[in-house]
């Protein structure tokens, strides 16, 4: 069951500093990172026929992406995940692997090799021919609300890497900027509704991203 809402704005550099200051004030930093600082490699994977792709362009109501997540590139704590998206409801499945695993991800039967959650995703992985497309890299500032489950972060700095399992543990890849200089994302999510406070708190005349970064990624620059 999608439950989880998650709503995406595209900020310059001012709104941004001017919003995570307001953020300081009214929330407590993620417990991750330094003060919720972080940065957030992501590989993600896609069929022969780009389907996760082109059900997000094409505006299905219900679309899945797969990829693996590191932060600040510890290759002891990597994680494979299915994100299921309908709007700005979205359902995320995940399970931590090993660095050793990345390589047999894709290969027939290999999924015989993982346990419980891990071992369903790789079966699903395998059953589409999944392979990697495109590796996203940025910084991440996180807060929360104690009082609740709304979670407010910014990402920056966001670029397109080379789309292998290296990459995701290795900080002196770099690779293409995606969004024009000084630009800022800032994810707003929440569950069954968003405090009051909190919709005061994030008020701000800015586009809402509807392309998630995946997409924005392969779009923009055609990878």
């Amino acid at each position: 069951m999608l439950s989880r809402h998650e709503e995406k704005y595209i900020l310059t550099y001012a709104q941004y500093a001017l919003l995570r200051e307001r953020a300081i004030m009214a929330l407590l930093p993620d417990t991750h990172g330094d003060r919720g600082c972080y940065t957030i490699t992501s590989l993600y994977y896609d069929d022969p026929q780009d389907t996760g792709l082109y059900e997000k362009l094409d505006g299905l109501a219900l679309h899945s992406k797969f990829r693996v997540r590191t932060y600040d590139c510890n290759e002891g704590f990597i994680k494979l995940e299915r994100k299921d998206k309908r709007g700005i409801l979205t359902k995320k499945i995940s399970a931590p692997i090993e660095k050793a695993q990345l390589d047999i991800l894709t290969q027939p039967g290999a999924w015989e090799q993982f346990d419980g959650t891990a071992r369903e995703l790789v079966q699903q992985l395998q059953a589409k021919a999944f392979r990697p497309v495109v590796a996203i890299r940025y910084e991440r500032d996180a807060f929360y609300h104690p009082g609740s489950d709304f979670r407010l972060t910014f990402d920056k700095n966001i670029e397109v890497i080379p789309p292998d399992g290296d990459a995701l543990t290795d900080r002196s890849v770099h690779g293409r900027t995606v969004l024009a200089p000084g630009s800022v994302v800032m994810e707003i999510k929440y569950g069954s509704h968003i405090p009051a406070f909190a919709r005061k708190l994030t008020r701000v005349q800015a586009p809402q991203l509807s392309l998630s970064k995946y997409a924005l990624c392969r779009e923009q620059l055609g990878v």
